[in-house]
């Protein structure tokens, strides 16, 4: 991670805790996640991630700045949550075009959003919450479905073919079924 990058995002940090911000989710979050805290420790922190206020949340840890919202939501300044119901996409070519989509339009003022790698979609699971394995009081929006990455399965990437991550259990697949509701959530390195 970059330096200038690292110090930007513990800046946000600094200035968020300052103005008595604190680093939780906003207020429209549904808890439909059933969690099991008391009896597993948390795999996510809430203090590594910083809402923007945008339809953008920091990870500070990570670096990575990720979508609020899943293609096909709406960013509701007013309410600071996601309007609508998500557009799951059917293959790996249609997930290639609802991140250009959203680059087209320029999502959160930013038009360099990709799909998140394994990796990167891997830090997003919560292992002590199921359908969804995430954190709803940071993304409101999470589907207890499978969300694509861009990471290709051992064949290779085809167009219905590539790696997702199932967020009913945080389950890594190989998805090749169109019959399958697959959501998309975009992510891109903050650069300051």
């Amino acid at each position: 991670m970059h330096k200038v990058h690292v110090k930007a995002a513990l800046h946000r940090v600094l200035v968020a805790s300052s103005l008595g911000l604190a680093l939780m989710a906003n207020a429209n979050a549904q808890t439909s996640a059933t969690c099991f805290f008391d009896t597993i420790r948390a795999s996510t922190n809430t203090e590594q991630y910083f809402d923007n206020g945008d339809g953008t949340i920091l990870d500070v840890l990570t670096g990575l700045t990720w979508s609020a919202c899943l293609y096909g939501q709406t960013f509701n300044t007013d309410t600071q949550g996601c309007d609508g119901a998500p557009t799951p996409v059917a293959n790996f070519s249609a997930a290639i075009s609802a991140q250009e989509s959203l680059n087209d339009s320029a999502y959160a003022g930013k038009q360099d959003w990709r799909l998140p790698n394994m990796k990167e979609l891997s830090t997003l699971i919560e292992y002590a919450c199921i359908e969804p394995a995430m954190r709803n009081d940071i993304f409101d929006s999470a589907p207890s479905a499978p969300v694509w990455s861009n990471t290709p399965n051992s064949q290779g990437v085809g167009p219905t073919e590539a790696r997702v991550i199932h967020f009913a259990d945080g389950t890594e697949l190989v998805d090749d079924l169109a019959t399958t509701s697959i959501y998309v959530r975009v992510v891109r390195t903050e650069i300051n």
